[in-house]
C-alpha cells in the first residue's frame, strides 16, 4: 500500500472512509469502523508493524500495531490473550500478536498512540460528510477534527520517525492502538484493556489544541423509571399517574442531588454535576400515563466516584416511592498529577497542560493501570458539528509536535 504524500492527503483518505457509530445516522453508508480499520491496518503494515485486527463486535474491530524497540536490551513480552469476547480477524494475523505488558523485567518502555476509529452521526451536517474538502486553510468532513485529524497527525509522525535513521536505535516499543466505539463510552478501549493490554504510557488522540489533558471527569448515565396504571383521561382518579409518581424524584434531582454533587469539589476537576436530560411519559392527552422515564447524565471525579453517586441516586429513587434505577453506561474519572513524569515529558512539546470535563479512552487506560493523557491537534469546539473541520496549520503542527515527542522519547 502506498503511504499518502502529505498529512493532509492522509486525513482526506481517512475522512473519505465512513466509520459512523451504529448509534448515529450513517448517512446511508454501512455503520461501523471496518472500512477505515482495514485502511489503517494496511498503512501500519506498510510501515513494518506487527498488526492485529480484532473484532470487538461483528464488523467493528480494534487495530493494534507493534513496532519493537531496537536500541535497548529487549522489549516487554507479548502474548496472545483473547478474552473470549473478541474474535481475531484471520486475514490480518500474519505474524501479528496482541500487545501486552508481562512486566518481565526487560527495559524498553511501551508507549501507545491511541486514536479512535469511530465518529458520531451525520444528521444535520451542512457539508458533505465523507467527501473531504480542503479550502480556506481547513479540512472539512465528518471526523476531520474528532478524531481522524489527530489520528492522521499521529500516523504521519510515526511514519516519519520509522523511516528516519534514528528508528534503528529506538529504545521504545511503539504501539499504535486504534479503537472502535469510543463514542459509545470507549467499548473498544475497554475490550483492549480487558484482553491484557498494558503500556508504560498512552496518548489518547483527541482534539485538545495540543494541550496535555491530564485529568478528565467520569460519566454516569442512568435511567430512572416509574410505573403507574392507565385509564381514561376523563376519570383520572381510577388510574395511577406515573408522571406524578416521578415528580418527587425530579425535585430531588434539582434540590438535592445536583447541589450535593456541585458542592463535592475536586482540586483539579471542580464539582461533579448532574444534568436531567430526558423526561418522557404518556402518549395521549386523554390517557393517564402508566410509565414515565427520566434520564440523567452525571459527571464524576475521583473524590465523588461513580459507585458513590449511584448510591445517592438509588437512595433518592427509593425515597420517591421505589422507582426503578438502571445504569445505562458508565466510565471512571482519572487525574494524573501535574508533575507525573509522563505528563512532564509530553508537556515539553505541548502548548500547556489542562483538565477537561469530558470523557475519552484515556479514562479507560488509566482505570486499567496504564497512565494516559488526551492530546492532539484541533479544537473540541469543532467536534461533532454540522461543518466539522480542522485547520491545516493545526494538523501540520500536530504532526510535527508528535514527531518531536516520539523522537525525544525514543532516543
Amino acid at each position: 500500500m502506498l503511504f499518502p504524500s502529505s498529512v493532509i492527503e492522509l486525513l482526506c483518505e481517512l475522512v473519505a472512509r465512513p466509520s459512523v457509530s451504529p448509534e448515529g445516522d450513517a448517512g446511508g453508508t454501512p455503520p461501523g469502523e471496518r472500512v477505515v480499520a482495514d485502511y489503517v491496518a494496511g498503512l501500519l503494515r506498510a510501515l513494518g508493524g506487527e498488526v492485529m485486527v480484532t473484532d470487538v463486535r461483528p464488523g467493528r474491530p480494534n487495530v493494534v500495531a507493534r513496532f519493537p524497540a531496537r536500541g535497548g536490551r529487549g522489549t516487554r513480552g507479548v502474548r496472545d490473550e483473547r478474552d473470549g469476547r473478541s474474535v481475531r480477524d484471520e486475514r490480518d494475523t500474519r505474524g501479528a500478536r496482541d500487545v501486552c505488558d508481562e512486566r518481565d523485567g526487560r527495559d524498553a518502555p511501551v508507549v501507545a498512540l491511541a486514536p479512535h476509529l469511530d465518529t458520531v452521526g451525520v444528521a444535520g451536517m451542512t457539508i458533505p460528510p465523507f467527501a473531504p474538502q480542503v479550502r480556506d486553510g481547513r479540512v472539512y468532513g465528518r471526523g476531520a477534527c474528532d478524531t481522524k485529524g489527530p489520528m492522521a497527525a499521529a500516523l504521519w509522525a510515526l511514519a516519519r520517525w520509522l523511516r528516519s535513521p534514528g528508528a534503528a536505535r529506538s529504545r521504545v516499543t511503539w504501539v499504535f492502538a486504534a479503537t472502535m466505539g469510543e463514542e459509545e463510552m470507549s467499548t473498544g478501549a475497554k475490550a483492549l484493556c480487558e484482553s491484557g493490554f498494558r503500556a508504560d504510557f498512552a496518548v489518547a488522540l483527541e482534539p485538545t489544541d495540543l494541550r496535555v489533558v491530564r485529568a478528565e471527569k467520569g460519566v454516569l448515565r442512568v435511567w430512572v423509571e416509574s410505573a403507574g396504571r392507565a385509564c381514561h383521561g376523563a376519570t383520572p382518579g381510577r388510574g395511577d399517574n406515573a408522571i406524578y409518581r416521578m415528580l418527587p424524584f425530579l425535585h430531588a434531582c434539582r434540590d438535592g442531588l445536583a447541589p450535593m454533587l456541585e458542592a463535592a469539589r475536586h482540586p483539579d476537576l471542580g464539582g461533579a454535576s448532574l444534568n436531567l436530560g430526558v423526561v418522557r411519559g404518556g402518549g395521549e392527552l386523554n390517557i393517564v400515563p402508566d410509565a414515565c422515564r427520566a434520564g440523567l447524565d452525571i459527571r464524576t471525579h475521583p473524590g465523588m466516584p461513580n459507585d458513590t453517586v449511584m448510591e445517592h441516586v438509588r437512595a433518592a429513587a427509593g425515597a420517591a416511592g421505589g422507582l426503578r434505577v438502571r445504569m445505562h453506561r458508565e466510565g471512571p474519572p482519572f487525574a494524573l498529577a501535574a508533575d507525573h513524569p509522563w505528563v512532564r515529558r509530553m508537556a515539553a512539546h505541548a502548548r500547556g497542560v489542562e483538565v477537561a470535563p469530558w470523557f475519552s479512552d484515556a479514562n479507560v487506560f488509566n482505570a486499567h493501570g496504564t497512565p494516559a493523557v488526551a492530546f492532539g491537534p484541533g479544537s473540541i469546539a469543532q467536534a461533532h458539528t454540522g461543518d466539522e473541520f480542522i485547520g491545516v496549520a493545526a494538523l501540520e503542527e500536530g504532526a510535527r509536535v508528535l514527531e518531536a515527542f516520539i523522537r525525544d522519547v525514543s532516543e
